[in-house]
């Protein structure tokens, strides 16, 4: 469970070179949850030590980056607010200066700074052009096993709750484990080698989880949450993080420290986990119909930053959301959850094993 930070904005357009939705896999029969078995066992967490980088404070003028890529300028639709869009093929971004807030072929993405209107023109940060508009432009290349291991994360377990329901009090880790169970048999029946961190309702440390993941060699880490904030009067949808690029500050810190020169293991996949994040964000879109809420940026989040693998932490909804928990109480939907996030793994996997 995490807590929603900033607020919804417009938007500002950007074109780039491939897509991520990949094709849809056949449709699945419903596969019933495995039966649980007993708890992993207490493994120890890898440690990394890496010097903190130089950090970049470059702001680069769109209208020479198009230039320099032989791409065409952005266009500018408005200038209150400054609204611009940039199209090259079939993909296209929105940004909009003074927010965070983008969109890339309809997609929500927070970048780590605001977009800047100087000289007429609209500047980017050089980390966000590098972690979010070059990221996605690259091919998806995920380095996967034959078959491809899998680490599915149900969070919370035990005496560790999660966020309740405010439709009938039941706990975020009662839904995380059954959609947790139906992924499993969903990747299992085709062939993929999964692990899960927990199959019982227990109590399972955030280190060992991620100690899990290396102990058996995991090609991609998945940890299933549902969300929730005090009062339910808001809005619902879904939320999907990774770990925030090393220089930028992150969309969510709720109080933690937010260092951008901290370097953690899971920085070494930076381009991959945004890959991951918008495939898997995109299929539960598509899937569920909720508000698309982003994909987001974190930094404190134990359960990604030692991965050394593609990491991402998915939010399936709001329990603290009227009509949000009504639909995640309902077992059909957490197998359309489970679905969607099996389509687009098997999706990533065909495209990077062409």
């Amino acid at each position: 469970m995490l807590k929603r930070h900033g607020a919804r904005t417009a938007w500002v357009w950007i074109g780039l070179l491939t897509g991520c939705a990949g094709p849809r896999a056949p449709q699945f029969a419903t596969v019933p949850p495995t039966r649980p078995g007993p708890a992993p066992a207490t493994v120890t967490a890898p440690t990394v030590r890496l010097p903190p980088p130089a950090v970049s404070d470059t702001w680069v003028s769109l209208h020479k980056w198009a230039a320099d890529h032989a791409l065409p300028p952005p266009r500018i639709l408005s200038t209150n607010p400054v609204t611009c869009e940039w199209s090259v093929g079939s993909d296209l971004w929105r940004l909009r200066a003074a927010t965070t807030a983008a969109e890339w072929n309809g997609l929500e993405i927070r970048l780590g700074h605001a977009p800047e209107w100087r000289d007429d023109q609209l500047w980017l940060h050089a980390l966000d052009l590098a972690k979010h508009i070059e990221a996605l432009r690259q091919p998806v290349r995920l380095r996967l096993s034959n078959p491809p291991r899998v680490v599915i994360d149900p969070g919370h377990g035990g005496s560790n709750t999660g966020a309740r329901s405010v439709l009938d009090g039941r706990w975020e880790k009662e839904f995380t484990l059954d959609w947790g169970l139906r992924l499993a048999a969903l990747l299992s029946a085709q062939g993929w080698d999964v692990i899960l961190t927990r199959k019982t309702d227990t109590d399972v440390s955030l280190s060992q989880r991620v100690a899990l993941a290396e102990k058996v060699g995991a090609d991609l880490f998945v940890s299933l949450h549902f969300n929730s904030v005090n009062g339910t009067n808001h809005t619902g949808g879904l939320e999907t993080y990774c770990l925030t690029p090393v220089g930028l500050p992150s969309t969510l810190t709720r109080g933690y420290d937010d260092t951008v020169t901290v370097v953690h293991p899971n920085n070494a996949h930076d381009t991959a986990n945004l890959q991951l994040a918008v495939r898997l964000h995109r299929a539960l879109l598509e899937e569920t119909g909720l508000p698309d809420r982003g994909v987001r940026r974190a930094r404190f989040m134990t359960v990604l930053q030692g991965q050394d693998r593609p990491a991402v932490l998915l939010e399936g909804g709001y329990l603290s959301h009227p009509e949000d928990a009504r639909q995640i109480a309902n077992p059909q939907f957490r197998q359309r959850l489970a679905e969607a996030v099996a389509r687009a793994l098997l999706s990533l996997a065909a495209d990077s094993n062409p």
